[in-house]
């Protein structure tokens, strides 16, 4: 599995009230000819993501105001999603290395619980983002997958849409859904 293909569970359906459409066939076509008579249904496609920032540089910033990067630390950010604008942060530190799972869902809960809006709108108006920070190359290990997939499934529990995932390191940052990376902010080397 490469980082351009996450894992299903890293990126759970939200509703969304933007929806991708195709145009009706040309007339002619072969398309237009079998579905004659019937009412156009374009095919089924994913939501749209209408969490994602419109710069991620932005909302690590804003996140980092929050919280500074450390060292095996973990923020996680409350984000409204029509500003990018970052309502509330917590965070707490992971031992460094691999971590097991049931150790890393739980401190996610923990960490999310108090942060997430006592009800969730419908639309979502918040979605979350959470900053892995560690020390070693700026590239996605299987140990960060965990993390990614225990964000999806609390976000989900919440009804929030994941904004974001970083990862921090002393060699600079990159995004998963965006897919974008930089040298600064970074953690101290």
């Amino acid at each position: 599995m490469t980082r351009a293909d996450p894992p299903p569970s890293a990126h759970p359906a939200h509703p969304s009230p933007l929806r991708r459409t195709t145009a009706p066939p040309a007339a002619g076509t072969a398309t237009a000819q079998a579905t004659a008579g019937e009412p156009h249904q374009p095919p089924a496609t994913p939501p749209a993501n209408t969490a994602a920032p419109r710069d991620p540089a932005v909302l690590l910033r804003r996140i980092g105001r929050h919280v500074p990067f450390g060292p095996d630390r973990v923020v996680v950010g409350v984000v409204r999603l029509s500003r990018s604008y970052v309502e509330h942060a917590g965070w707490f530190d992971s031992p460094p290395g691999d971590v097991p799972e049931a150790q890393v869902r739980s401190a996610v809960r923990a960490c999310l619980s108090p942060l997430a809006p006592a009800r969730a709108g419908i639309p979502a108006t918040h979605g979350v983002a959470m900053v892995r920070c560690r020390r070693g190359r700026v590239v996605w290990l299987p140990s960060d997958e965990v993390w990614l997939s225990a964000l999806a499934e609390e976000a989900a529990r919440h009804r929030l849409v994941v904004a974001e995932m970083f990862l921090v390191t002393e060699h600079g940052w990159r995004c998963d859904i965006a897919a974008v990376a930089g040298t600064s902010p970074a953690i101290a080397a």
